[in-house]
C-alpha cells in the first residue's frame, strides 16, 4: 500500500477556510498596570467560547476525549472538557480558561517523565525603596494541574487517538493544512490591527504520553503514563511577524525588532521572586538568568510539514495545551475592545509503517 506523500503543512496567515475547526472568541478588557516587555501590563480577559478538533479517518485515524467515545471530531468546550467527560473519565486533569486566557510561559514538560507541561504564571511588580525606586521586578510561580479546573489561565486537555490503519509499524502524526489562526470576518481593519501581538504570542502544545493495544479496557487506556518517555512539542503560528507596537516598546528596551525576523522566546523554567524584570530579554551578552528563563524551542512556519511525533496501531494518549506566552516579544501592552478569532487544528497521519 502506497504511503501518503508529505504535504507541506502551515499555519496560513489568516487565510480563509471554510470548515472551522476549532471557533475561538476572544474578548479582551484592559486594566492598568505596569508595562514590561517580560509580561503583559494589560489585563487580558480572553474567554474562549469553544472549538473542535477533526482528525483524518481516511487513513484509520479517531479521536476521543475520554479514551472511551471515538469519532472524527471532537467538541472542545467548558461543558465537554470539565463535565460531559467525567461520565467516562473521572480522574481527568483538563483545564478551562471560563475567566479568560491570561498570559503564562512554558517550555514544556521538564523531564521525559513528566506528562504535563511546567506552566507558570508571572506577576510584575516596583520597588518603592530610595535604592531601587522605580526598578521593576518579576514574580513567577508554578501552576498546578493536578485537578480539574474551569477557571485556569490557559486552556490544557488530554485526547485519545485511536489509529486502525492495521500498520504493521508506527505511522508519522502531522498538523494537517486545515491548521490555522485568523480572524474572524467580523473583526475590523483597526481592531485587527491592535490584536496583533496577541495573535503572534499565542502558543500550541503538545505531550505524547503512552501507547496501548487497540483492546485495552478504557482504565488502562485514561491512565496511561510516561515511562520515561514522554515527548513534549510546542508550535508558534506566527513566530516571524512583529507589529509597529511590539517594535517600538522593543526599541525602548534596546532591542532591534525587524518584522518577519525570528526572535527567540526564554521562558520561565524555574519559580522566583523579585527576578529582575529584564531576565529573559535577549542582549548582546545573553539572557540575564539562566536558573529561572530558558530558550523555548518551538516549531515555527517552515517546520510544520515535519510529523509531530510517531503513533502505532492503537491507542495513544496525547495532552493539548493553548496559551498566550507572557515572554514572547510581542507580548507588549493591548488596547482593544476585543475581537473574535477562528482557530483550527486538523490531525493527519500517514501509512509509513507499512514502509518499513
Amino acid at each position: 500500500m502506497e504511503p501518503k506523500k508529505e504535504k507541506k503543512h502551515l499555519f496560513p496567515k489568516f487565510s480563509k477556510r471554510t470548515k472551522t475547526v476549532f471557533a475561538v472568541t476572544f474578548f479582551i478588557g484592559v486594566v492598568f498596570l505596569f508595562a514590561t516587555y517580560a509580561w503583559f501590563s494589560a489585563s487580558l480577559n480572553v474567554k474562549i467560547k469553544f472549538f473542535n478538533i477533526k482528525v483524518s479517518t481516511d487513513t484509520g485515524l479517531f479521536i476521543s476525549l475520554d479514551g472511551v467515545n471515538f469519532s472524527d471530531s471532537i467538541e472542545v468546550s467548558r461543558q465537554s472538557l470539565i463535565y460531559d467527560v467525567t461520565r467516562f473519565y473521572p480522574n481527568h486533569t483538563n483545564q478551562w480558561s471560563n475567566n479568560g486566557l491570561w498570559s503564562v510561559s512554558t517550555n514544556g514538560i521538564s523531564s521525559p517523565n513528566n506528562d504535563k507541561f511546567d506552566v507558570y504564571s508571572g506577576s510584575m511588580g516596583k520597588y518603592t525603596d530610595r535604592a531601587r525606586r522605580g526598578k521593576r521586578f518579576v514574580n513567577t510561580a508554578l501552576l498546578s494541574e493536578d485537578k480539574p479546573s474551569e477557571y485556569s489561565n490557559y486552556i490544557a486537555f488530554d485526547i485519545f487517538l485511536k489509529n486502525v490503519s492495521g500498520s504493521p509499524h508506527k505511522d508519522n502524526l502531522y498538523l494537517g493544512a486545515g491548521t490555522y489562526i485568523e480572524f474572524d470576518e467580523e473583526a475590523d481593519l483597526e481592531t485587527r490591527e491592535k490584536m496583533e501581538d496577541i495573535m503572534n504570542s499565542i502558543r500550541l502544545g503538545f505531550v505524547k504520553i503512552g501507547e496501548t493495544h487497540l483492546k485495552a479496557d478504557p482504565t488502562t487506556i485514561q491512565n496511561l503514563k510516561c515511562n520515561n518517555e514522554c515527548f513534549s512539542l510546542i508550535y508558534e503560528p506566527n513566530s516571524l511577524k512583529h507589529n509597529e507596537e511590539s517594535i517600538e516598546a522593543a526599541s525602548e528596551l534596546g532591542i532591534t525588532l525587524v518584522d518577519n525576523t525570528y526572535v527567540p522566546t526564554y521562558g520561565v523554567i524555574k519559580e522566583g521572586k523579585f527576578l529582575d524584570h529584564k531576565s529573559g530579554l535577549i542582549t548582546s551578552q545573553g539572557i540575564y538568568d539562566t536558573e529561572h528563563f530558558a530558550l523555548q524551542e518551538t516549531r515555527q512556519d517552515d517546520q510544520m510539514s515535519e510529523p509531530m511525533f510517531q503513533i502505532p496501531n492503537g491507542i495513544t494518549k496525547v495532552r493539548v495545551y493553548l496559551w498566550i506566552e507572557g515572554q514572547d516579544i510581542d507580548a507588549l501592552e493591548v488596547h482593544s475592545e476585543g475581537a473574535p478569532l477562528n482557530l483550527s487544528l486538523d490531525l493527519e497521519k500517514d501509512l509509513a509503517g507499512y514502509e518499513l
